[in-house]
């Protein structure tokens, strides 16, 4: 991973191919694409966004282009621009403010536009994801495979909306940190566990969340369980998942736990991604209203 961020910066050119050829990969297999927001989120942290900018530009020429060709879909190239730009502006706020928590809840509102507009341009989301799912399947068994079975399209549907609020909520996130992690490991050893140990949600966002929990609790009394404030809960459990992992991180730390007990914890975490990312989201909350490790007395007292 590191040799990946040593090529990227070798120059903006660099850092262009890089995140181009990371994007073309991600239509085979969609990880890379994270690995190419991180290319994009380390030039914006070590170069400034002018840089940055002028990486996002080569790279989406050269990866758009390839995106028409193998696509035949000009409006591909849009998925590029939605996956980059946010990286790139939570990058340079990360850059300037050096806060983990602030930069993870401006992923998170990201998240929340997309959700927004999803809601407001799809009428009904389910039926979307149905008749798309069903699109698939169907052309799959037109050459002799099976995707999904009639009843489990159904089952599959019914989450999809949900789990791509995860995924692209995640993937912003995710791009963000090792971005951050590529330029701690290459300039400053250590400093993004010290950084992430650290990280904490911003306050202003505790009232957001109260009022989100008061509308899906409203949304279940009046028979609909499904809809804008759900899926903004949604974010806001991933969003302070994050700050329950830092807890955990900085509480291994404290006690010279065995980072075995992490790679552990993360194992559960992808084997049970639901429970204990719920477990996570909870405890990062309780820790916004208790402060278990006490960070605002030692902010108070550096003031």
């Amino acid at each position: 991973m590191r040799a990946i961020a040593k090529f990227a910066l070798r120059g903006p050119a660099s850092a262009a191919v890089s995140a181009s050829v990371y994007a073309v990969f991600a239509l085979f297999f969609p990880l890379f694409m994270t690995i190419s927001g991180a290319v994009i989120g380390l030039s914006t942290l070590r170069l400034g966004a002018s840089v940055g900018c002028r990486v996002l530009a080569v790279a989406m020429v050269l990866a758009g282009l390839v995106y028409f060709l193998l696509l035949r879909d000009a409006s591909a190239v849009l998925i590029l621009a939605a996956g980059w730009i946010p990286v790139l502006l939570v990058g340079q706020v990360l850059r300037v403010t050096e806060n983990q928590g602030l930069s993870m809840a401006l992923c998170a509102s990201f998240a929340m536009l997309y959700t927004t507009v999803v809601r407001v341009t799809v009428p009904d989301v389910g039926a979307y994801w149905l008749a798309w799912i069903q699109t698939l399947s169907d052309a799959i068994r037109d050459q002799g495979g099976t995707l999904f079975e009639p009843e489990e399209i159904i089952v599959v549907a019914e989450i999809m909306h949900e789990a791509t609020i995860i995924v692209v909520c995640l993937y912003w996130m995710s791009a963000v940190l090792i971005a951050r992690w590529w330029q701690a490991g290459l300039f400053n050893p250590g400093g993004f566990g010290a950084e992430f140990r650290l990280l904490v949600i911003p306050r202003l966002v505790s009232p957001f969340a109260a009022i989100v929990a008061i509308l899906v609790l409203l949304s279940l009394l009046t028979g609909r369980e499904k809809g804008l404030a759900s899926d903004l809960l949604i974010v806001l459990v991933v969003l302070f998942a994050f700050q329950g992992l830092a807890l955990l991180h900085h509480r291994v730390n404290q006690i010279g736990m065995a980072t075995g007990w992490l790679v552990g914890f993360y194992l559960l975490l992808m084997l049970m991604p639901h429970l204990l990312g719920l477990m996570l989201g909870f405890i990062g909350i309780a820790d916004t209203v208790v402060d278990f490790r006490r960070l605002r007395n030692r902010k108070s007292s550096t003031q």
